[in-house]
């Protein structure tokens, strides 16, 4: 019996291969200048600026760079937390970092994340601010990305206010879903911030 195959996660391969294809492109300078906007962005929000606990992703290739919001949060005495991933079990864990890139090293994959000595698994479903990479998004708040749920799985039992940031090339006007898929509450890009509608 031949398997069946739907025709929506084929689109949304199809847009995720042409965005990483466009993002390989950004020429570093771009890329640095541009992932400064953003954080200039995100950092001046009511929200970021009242929040105690907040995640970022810890960016590689060619993502809007979170190493220097990383470190600038936590000079602000921000709580600050980054994703550790279980690709077994294809779920986040969330451990707070203290010090950054000190603490963490590449994985298999080449993401920072911290080593095992240095983790400090944050237990509890709750944070102010989840920072949330993405290939590409819409203006409803829909989001895909790399293709394993790891980011919907976490969204779903995680209480916060979640924030994509992506590239203005990133953002479509609508994308497909499916019902595992998790919604955003708003995206930044270097020119401007929307709510999710």
């Amino acid at each position: 019996m031949k398997k069946r195959i739907t025709i929506k996660p084929l689109i949304k391969k199809k847009i995720r291969l042409r965005l990483q294809k466009i993002r390989t492109l950004l020429k570093p300078l771009v890329l640095k200048y541009k992932s400064n906007k953003i954080m200039k962005k995100l950092f001046a929000l009511s929200e970021f600026k009242k929040a105690k606990s907040i995640m970022f992703y810890v960016s590689f290739n060619n993502e809007v760079n979170t190493h220097k919001m990383i470190s600038k949060a936590l000079k602000l005495k921000k709580e600050i937390y980054v994703p550790i991933t279980n690709f077994k079990s294809k779920r986040l864990s969330i451990s707070r970092i203290r010090r950054f890139p000190d603490g963490l090293r590449a994985s298999k994959y080449g993401i920072l994340e911290p080593t095992r000595q240095a983790r400090d698994i944050y237990k509890r479903n709750r944070l102010d601010i989840i920072v949330v990479p993405g290939v590409v998004f819409d203006r409803q708040g829909n989001r895909i990305g790399y293709g394993g749920g790891f980011y919907d799985r976490l969204l779903k039992r995680m209480e916060a206010l979640k924030i994509g940031i992506a590239f203005d090339f990133q953002v479509y006007r609508n994308i497909p879903t499916d019902t595992n898929d998790q919604k955003i509450d708003m995206v930044i890009t270097e020119k401007g911030t929307f709510k999710a509608c």
